[in-house]
């Protein structure tokens, strides 16, 4: 209890002085204690920490320190799609975890900004409170990335879009797309269906035109595009006279869906090449209710491989890209950014950063079946 001359302060408004002064440290020290562990002794951090508890003291300002320090503590993740389907997307979610991982080694948080039909106002992420953003495969034109760069902070594209003097972490998508339309070609396949991620924003399911991949605002989806048609191409196959089927959402929803168009043809493809895992399960899901056998009938490849890839039946062919080390690359990039006032040149401006693909062979893909 404090005299007349130097009554207590409430605890609502301890200090880091108050604190020091109490346990005769530096405001350093109490700081530390919070922030920096890692310079303290074990013991000292302890002592720190109790006696902050038994003072009420929940530690330093957040809103002070950001004052102080221009820092947030945070990064911002703005995804393409609304948060509950990213979560659900093992290929997003591999992402995360490669960011997690970068931002547990720096102690800081992630604030995440969603896409899809219920996305915030582009303008709020000019108010969000962050160091720098990760923009994950968004369309060319987007007015969420767009703000972004507005914000003067580090910024990293994760896949797509390119922009000039931005930072890309991505693979070669036509490439492994080649590689994979290679193997199909090499056993013997000469009838394909293609069963596409999207092109467009507009929610369209259904068969594609040439003019609409020409038109796309989504890069990935026409690389891969381009990679099957450099392959067919070079097999002396009119890639024009290949069906298109594109999906809304790379899900195995939409590739069932897909696949029964697909497999209605009368000329049935005997090989399907789907953009994504998930879309190639759900095609070979459809072929096993159509009672057709995978590889014997249809041979399916996908592109990513997900865990569920491995285990799906039967085991899927696929592109293998390092998803989790994606997400890590793109977060070390951003966070090893000088803070300075070119959000785009700061993390090592034009450079795009290209991680390794593997064509993983797997019992989905056969030789092509007898007529």
């Amino acid at each position: 209890m404090g005299t007349m001359d130097e009554p207590d302060k409430p605890r609502a408004q301890l200090t880091i002085r108050d604190l020091a002064a109490r346990l005769g440290v530096s405001k350093t020290t109490v700081s530390n204690a919070f922030s920096r562990p890692d310079q303290l002794s074990a013991e000292l951090r302890d002592r720190v920490l109790a006696a902050a508890r038994a003072a009420g003291y929940a530690g330093p300002d957040a809103m002070a320190r950001m004052l102080r320090t221009r820092r947030a503590g945070a990064i911002g993740v703005i995804l393409p799609e609304s948060l509950p389907f990213a979560l659900d997307d093992p290929v997003a979610g591999e992402l995360f975890k490669g960011i997690a991982d970068a931002c547990e080694e720096r102690r800081l948080g992630l604030l995440v900004v969603p896409g899809g039909t219920h996305a915030a106002d582009p303008s709020t992420v000019g108010q969000v409170a962050v160091d720098g953003f990760i923009a994950y495969a968004l369309p060319r034109g987007s007015r969420r990335l767009e703000a972004a760069l507005a914000r003067n902070v580090p910024t990293v594209v994760v896949d797509e879009p390119r922009l000039p003097g931005v930072a890309t972490v991505a693979v070669d998508n036509a490439s492994g797309a080649r590689d994979l339309a290679r193997h199909l070609v090499g056993l013997g396949h000469r009838r394909f269906g293609i069963v596409a991620m999207r092109f467009q924003t507009d929610g369209y399911t259904g068969p594609v035109t040439r003019e609409r991949v020409s038109a796309s605002i989504y890069e990935c989806a026409v690389a891969r595009f381009d990679g099957y048609a450099a392959a067919l191409g070079e097999a002396g196959i009119d890639i024009a006279a290949v069906p298109l089927y594109e999906c809304a959402h790379s899900d195995e929803a939409h590739g069932a869906q897909a696949a029964g168009y697909l497999l209605g043809l009368e000329e049935r493809p005997t090989a399907i090449l789907a953009m994504t895992d998930r879309l190639a399960i759900g095609v070979m899901g459809a072929a096993r209710a159509a009672r057709l056998h995978v590889p014997r009938d249809l041979s399916v490849a996908g592109f990513d491989d997900i865990a569920a890839a491995a285990h799906a039946r039967p085991a899927l062919t696929t592109v293998r890209q390092e998803l989790r080390l994606k997400g890590y690359a793109a977060a070390r990039l951003l966070l090893d950014a000088p803070q300075g006032t070119d959000p785009a040149s700061a993390p090592a401006a034009a450079d795009e950063f290209s991680l390794p693909i593997e064509l993983v062979v797997r019992r989905s893909t056969g030789p092509a079946p007898r007529r």
